[in-house]
């Protein structure tokens, strides 16, 4: 009997190790595209998420092709698209049946802000994120270095502070949020960022002074960490707190966004 070719053995090993290899590119875009996301380079961002779910799919690995879609409903949120946070959470949730429970909790928690964003009743909001609250108490220890393996009931909640104010319940998620920021086991990042929403929700209900107190700290910790998604959220509060322009903790936010404009 003749020997096989030598590449009747090869081909496979190669297509083993390719597809390896493409599942840490998919990976490692996935978070470049984080990177860019908080940068507020939203573009850049979806370069890297495109090419984090094509490599996704060449590996065939469907859970991170999920989680990709995910990422890129957050995106869509940063874009204030509101139909596709919804549709692009609902797409992540049908790529897939191996998904983690953690993964799971998160694209519910999108649908959630994405039915917040579309304007449907607030009873409807809250029952997504309540079927998201119970997915997360399902998921195990074992899902800790699986995809969304940082998702955890606290997360959860401070992402829910969106929901409520995309749904006209400034006043809750404002509570909410000095809750958790109180309780000071927030990165020096995401505390800066969650100041800034709480910033946002105090404008909204009419509390100028401490909003403004409240989004000079944000500025800064924006700047030293260049968090543009934070920059944002301040430049947004501010357009609010303008008919209190004269107000001087209101122009001491003012000042701080400039002088981070000019740094």
């Amino acid at each position: 009997m003749a020997a096989a070719p030598l590449y009747c053995f090869a081909l496979p090993i190669v297509r083993l190790v390719g597809s390896a290899l493409l599942a840490v590119g998919a990976d490692g875009a996935e978070f470049v595209g984080w990177l860019y996301r908080d940068l507020l380079d939203l573009r850049t961002a979806t370069y890297w998420y495109d090419r984090a779910i094509e490599w996704a799919q060449e590996a065939d690995d469907s859970s991170m092709q999920a989680y990709v879609l995910l990422r890129k409903s957050q995106l869509a949120y940063d874009r204030r698209d509101a139909l596709r946070v919804l549709t692009l959470a609902e797409a992540a949730q049908r790529t897939t049946t191996r998904l983690p429970l953690k993964v799971c909790a998160e694209t519910t928690l999108q649908e959630a802000l994405g039915l917040a964003m579309l304007g449907e009743p607030l009873r409807m909001v809250e029952q997504r994120l309540d079927d998201a609250r119970q997915l997360l108490a399902r998921s195990t220890g074992d899902e800790a270095d699986a995809l969304g393996g940082v998702f955890s009931q606290e997360t959860l909640l401070l992402r829910s502070t969106a929901c409520y104010t995309e749904a006209g319940k400034p006043a809750l998620a404002a509570e909410i949020l000095d809750d958790i920021i109180s309780s000071d086991t927030l990165s020096a990042r995401d505390a800066g960022y969650f100041r800034a929403r709480r910033a946002a929700a105090l404008a909204m209900i009419g509390e100028p002074d401490e909003a403004a107190i409240l989004g000079s700290e944000a500025a800064r910790v924006a700047q030293a960490t260049r968090s543009g998604r934070t920059t944002t959220v301040l430049v947004d509060t501010m357009r609010i707190l303008e008919r209190w322009s004269s107000r001087p903790q209101v122009r001491m936010l003012r000042d701080a966004l400039i002088e981070g404009r000019t740094a």
